[in-house]
């Protein structure tokens, strides 16, 4: 698979692109787009939570593979102003800036551009903190884009990051099997071609599915992949469970199961690390 395929696909269907009611790059569209963000992918919780804990307005930060804006967006509502963003695709880019300026903080500069994660288009040691959601595990060559968090980021940068967790499920083949065999008609995402996205049963297509049904790269990791590919390069200082897409479900849940699920079950894992000198 290679990193043009890629691309092509997220020109074609960019985040989030199938599930809103509203035209795309409207500030409808937008505003329904952070409301599942903040409600289904982060659970009703605050991204302080994890994503900038530690962190002073005073840092250098980069939001690696932008999508629509939302980080971009949250950094500079919370009061960042020394931020750039890059993103595989010109849908993204486009987005973000136009986000931007419809939410009124294109008065800030905010540096936006095309940028590969394996092949950044920054100068070593540029930034204070690489932040990066749910991207990596997009791409052909995840180790080079931790290389690369590596390079541009100065002496003691830190990173937030997070990835698809190869849970117990997926490392069980025969039990995920009959668990999908008996969910696939009442589990499913809407846009993408994501409606059945349990009727292979094959854990490699869950995964790579789960982002559409053209979708050429979609990885899931264990612990243990994630931290060798960190071993000399950062030290981790904070990992959990994250994001259980509670949207999915035919059925609406309570809150409080919801936020125990992402916790506990959900289908991400984030990690903090600094890097090492």
């Amino acid at each position: 698979m290679t990193i043009e395929q890629v691309k092509k696909f997220w020109e074609e269907n960019p985040l989030f692109v199938g599930e809103g009611m509203a035209e795309v790059g409207s500030k409808e569209w937008f505003e329904e787009w952070e409301k599942v963000y903040k409600e289904d992918c982060l659970a009703g919780q605050s991204p302080e939570k994890i994503y900038t804990e530690g962190l002073t307005l005073d840092k250098k930060i980069i939001d690696i593979g932008c999508g629509p804006g939302f980080w971009v967006r949250y950094f500079l509502k919370f009061g960042f102003r020394n931020l750039s963003a890059c993103d595989l695709t010109e849908q993204a880019v486009n987005l973000t800036k136009k986000s931007l300026s419809l939410y009124g903080l294109d008065k800030y500069p905010v540096e936006i551009k095309i940028g590969n994660a394996e092949d950044l288009p920054y100068e070593n040691e540029t930034f204070d903190h690489v932040n990066c959601q749910g991207v990596i595990h997009h791409t052909p060559n995840t180790e080079k884009c931790i290389e690369e968090f590596y390079r541009v980021l100065k002496p003691n940068g830190s990173l937030c990051f997070s990835v698809y967790y190869n849970f117990f499920l997926l490392r069980k083949p025969f039990l995920l099997k009959i668990v999908s065999l008996i969910l696939a008609q009442f589990i499913g995402l809407s846009g993408r071609g994501r409606e059945s996205i349990l009727s292979s049963g094959n854990p490699q297509e869950i995964v790579r599915t789960y982002d559409g049904s053209d979708n050429p790269v979609g990885k899931a990791f264990t612990l243990i992949e994630i931290e060798n590919m960190l071993i000399g390069l950062f030290k981790i200082v904070k990992k959990r469970r994250t994001f259980f897409p509670a949207r999915a479900l035919p059925f609406k849940i309570p809150k409080k199961m919801h936020l125990w699920l992402h916790n506990k079950h959900g289908l991400l894992i984030v990690l903090r690390a600094v890097k090492k000198s």
